[in-house]
């Protein structure tokens, strides 16, 4: 079998080999990092560099819905999390490479334009207090900027700073990258430059500290439906346009399991393999303490358990989110779709956008009904999130406007990454690098 997988297996068929799980519910991957715990061997640690240098999915779960580098970091395993880590960083670098070269070569085939996007967040009674903001985005060849204002929120108070995303292509490095500027300080710099090894020892630090939990908030389904309760169809004007309403009833899965070190009595290879062999000598699970139990209401529960104050969750829920649709629209959904996808991996509130967009429920949706101009989704179980598109325009590639607009910033100064994003001061975006999907 190592044989084939080794020599004969096509690459896809190779990943697929080196990811799937054992009887025991472990991927070769985290069966490495239990092995190099229990068994205190380093040839674990090189069996594990192998599997994800031959394309072992690093990132699949156990059974139980723990991550490897989740296991790693409930071990204390420093010298795993840090491999696990690196691994990823280098994974993340070419999937947004290759993002950037995908989403351009579709941008290159769209007309040349100008659109607004206005978002805001909204939860009932206080919504004027949220954060919202209107993104202005220009579109030029395979190049794309988007110029908002929202930087942070505290204290209940939006904190403004004008500042500017372009997917622009490098001539000299014969790369994409992703500028971002800041108007007020008149300096930009490059998000896809990567991040130095102090500051990778800080992110390490920050995941092996961190009180971890493996959480997520997932779209199952979402259906289609004309109108609510049986009434007749809605049609509202959205900026400018008659929108036909739709409301979508959506199921959606709540998952939070505390982390667990498991301690194993002997490892080998004939009590692994029977299944009816105990091989686990203690489960102790942590967490944070300070998680509310009033997440679970209005869920079903399908198992539940407690330890040291957390509880174990897997619930689905009813929730519902609305569609203006209209027809003959200056932009189809793909475009918007490409347009929002140039900007999502330096803006988390466009790629949460961008997942929702692109759910082949949603997607079956657009085709048969027309472009979603306005939309409201659930961006957790608490806090909706509205956005709307506004003030399409076709635009002339020579004209003056769109000239100015992808000059790179010519009279502003470039600074490296590292010195704009300030990780050791910044905790939000360190949590950024460190929150690994």
């Amino acid at each position: 079998m190592l044989y084939f997988i080794a020599f004969e297996a096509d690459p896809e068929l190779r990943k697929e080999l080196l990811s799937e799980t054992d009887l025991r519910g472990n991927t070769p991957v985290i069966l490495c990092i239990i092995l190099h715990y229990n068994k205190k061997d380093p040839i674990y640690k090189d069996f594990l560099s192998l599997l994800i240098t031959n394309g072992a999915n690093f990132k699949k779960r156990d059974i139980n819905g723990w991550t490897a580098m989740s296991i790693a970091v409930s071990y204390n395993d420093e010298e795993i999390v840090r491999l696990l880590y690196n691994f990823y960083l280098r994974s993340r670098e070419k999937k947004v490479e290759n993002n950037n070269n995908h989403v351009a070569h579709y941008l290159g085939q769209m007309k040349d334009l100008y659109i607004e996007l206005k978002w805001k967040i909204h939860i009932p009674l206080l919504s004027f207090l949220l954060p919202n903001d209107l993104i202005k985005i220009w579109k030029r060849g395979s190049e794309v900027r988007a110029d908002f204002t929202f930087h942070d929120f505290k204290n209940l108070h939006s904190i403004r700073k004008p500042s500017s995303l372009m997917l622009k292509y490098n001539d000299r490095t014969k790369h994409y990258e992703i500028l971002k500027a800041n108007h007020e300080k008149k300096e930009y710099y490059n998000y896809m430059e990567p991040l130095e090894q102090d500051e990778i020892d800080l992110v390490i630090k920050e995941i092996m500290t961190k009180k971890r939990m493996n959480g997520s908030f997932k779209l199952l389904e979402c259906r289609l439906a004309d109108s609510e309760d049986g009434e007749k169809q809605i049609i509202e004007e959205v900026n400018g346009f008659k929108a036909k309403k739709y409301f979508l009833n959506l199921r959606v899965k709540l998952e939070r399991k505390p982390n667990e070190v498991i301690e194993y009595f002997d490892l080998n290879e004939n009590n692994y393999l029977n299944k009816d062999v105990n091989i686990v000598k203690s489960r102790v699970a942590f967490g944070d303490k300070g998680l509310k139990e009033n997440i679970e209401d209005g869920f079903h529960v399908k198992n539940k358990y407690v330890a040291n104050g957390i509880s174990e969750l897997e619930k689905e829920k009813e929730m519902k989110a609305y569609v203006w649709v209209i027809e003959n629209s200056p932009i189809n959904s793909q475009d918007a779709v490409n347009l929002i996808e140039s900007i999502g991996p330096a803006n988390q509130l466009m790629d949460k956008v961008k997942e929702f967009f692109e759910h082949p429920d949603l997607q079956k949706i657009i085709k048969k009904n027309g472009f979603p101009i306005k939309i409201t989704i659930p961006y957790n179980i608490f806090i909706d999130l509205t956005f709307s598109f506004k003030q399409f325009k076709e635009m002339d590639p020579n004209c003056q406007e769109l000239q100015q607009m992808f000059t790179p910033f010519e009279s502003y100064a470039r600074h490296k990454r590292k010195d704009c994003q300030k990780l050791f001061k910044n905790y939000k975006t360190r949590t950024f690098y460190a929150n690994i999907k």
